[in-house]
């Protein structure tokens, strides 16, 4: 059990330091030797933890876009599990939660949003809230032309998170998930 533990905290090390790193490099200017030096590992510590630096990007871009798939999924559930009332105040709640979890994460999602664009985790991105979309205007009267109407929302969505992380998250959360509902969730369409 000891040996795992120290492998989880280098391995979380490993991560810190490439989260630190990104604040003041270029992921492709950044190297292992930094990372090892920022984290305080050995060169064959990083590489029994990962391949190289892309694996441990891979890493990172995927525990947080699985984050972002659960609390966008649970958005497209609340309209069929609560009444509408209360969904609206839970759907709020869950923009709110995404916030705090963006404002929180924020360098890594200047990073892969803003300042290096990674196409992957932007096309993971727009495919949750694509389908997460989908599956809460089922559960509306139906709408016309409701892709077209999907592929505007969230155009506006990651618009909204690209000016938001661009500006240094200066709103709070609170504020942005209410921003966020008023552009989405508009009644009469």
């Amino acid at each position: 059990m000891g040996k795992t533990k120290t492998k989880s905290k280098a391995r979380r090390r490993i991560v810190k330091a490439m989260i630190e790193l990104l604040k003041t490099a270029s992921f492709d200017e950044i190297t292992i030797k930094q990372i090892c030096a920022e984290s305080g590992v050995h060169r064959s510590t990083f590489y029994a933890q990962f391949e190289d630096k892309y694996q441990l990007f891979d890493v990172l871009t995927t525990y947080h876009m699985g984050r972002y798939e659960k609390l966008i999924l649970y958005t497209s559930n609340v309209i069929d599990s609560y009444p509408l009332e209360e969904a609206k105040t839970r759907i709020i709640k869950t923009f709110r939660l995404l916030f705090k979890y963006i404002q929180r994460h924020q360098t890594f999602f200047t990073t892969i949003i803003v300042t290096q664009p990674q196409l992957k985790a932007i096309h993971q991105y727009l495919q949750f809230t694509h389908d997460a979309y989908e599956k809460l205007l089922n559960q509306l009267p139906q709408l016309q032309q409701s892709n077209y109407f999907i592929n505007y929302t969230i155009g506006g969505e990651l618009a909204l998170i690209y000016s938001w992380l661009m500006e240094g998250c200066q709103e709070s959360p609170d504020v942005m998930a209410q921003i966020l509902y008023s552009n989405i969730v508009k009644m009469g369409r």
